[in-house]
């Protein structure tokens, strides 16, 4: 086993960091992103009508929830499902084929066309990218321990031990006396 294979690691722990923060930054401004256009959601410019596709029980879940699944059509004429969570009072007042009121909005996420949508009256929240940013978040985290670990180890000097340095050894001079003959 080579002495340089510590130096790879530490350098490793570099890049992972280097990549978690860039996609823990990035799925941290676009789930920023999606709060800003989820708060001006309920205005009256974004209502809009969706049927009911489908209604279900959420399993093994206390206290228990309920899902609608729902279309409606996009601006460029294709159509966009969506699942959302809803209350029991909501869940009792929907039958299949219903027509129900939401309000809507086309946004980008990730550099995708898609769409935002609640059912009007429902106060679930809306899931977001939360999920994601917490996995990347304390991804972040570890590496962040990890990089101050091993700065840690470079500053104390451990691995300057273990790797000799690269110089050559001056070579030790001998005094060579005059060998005269008496």
């Amino acid at each position: 086993m080579s002495p340089r294979i510590s130096v790879w690691i530490t350098n490793s722990v570099f890049v992972s960091f280097i990549v978690i923060s860039l996609f823990y930054s990035f799925v941290h401004f676009e789930n920023r992103y999606l709060k800003s256009e989820t708060a001006t959601l309920n205005e009256e410019r974004n209502r809009s009508f969706a049927i009911v596709q489908e209604l279900s029980r959420v399993k093994n879940q206390f206290p228990i929830a309920y899902q609608c699944h729902y279309s409606f059509g996009l601006s460029n004429g294709s159509l966009f499902e969506i699942t959302e969570r809803i209350p029991y009072s909501i869940y009792k007042r929907l039958r299949l084929g219903d027509t129900i009121e939401v309000h809507k909005k086309e946004i980008k996420i990730f550099g995708k066309q898609t769409a935002i949508s609640r059912i009007r009256g429902n106060e679930e929240p809306l899931p977001l990218l939360e999920n994601l940013e917490k996995y990347f978040q304390y991804g972040f985290i570890y590496l962040l321990v990890l990089v101050g670990v091993t700065l840690i180890i470079r500053v104390l000097g451990l691995l300057s031990r273990t790797y000799p340095s690269l110089q050559k050894q001056a070579a030790t001079d001998e005094i060579v006396v005059n060998k005269t003959q008496d």
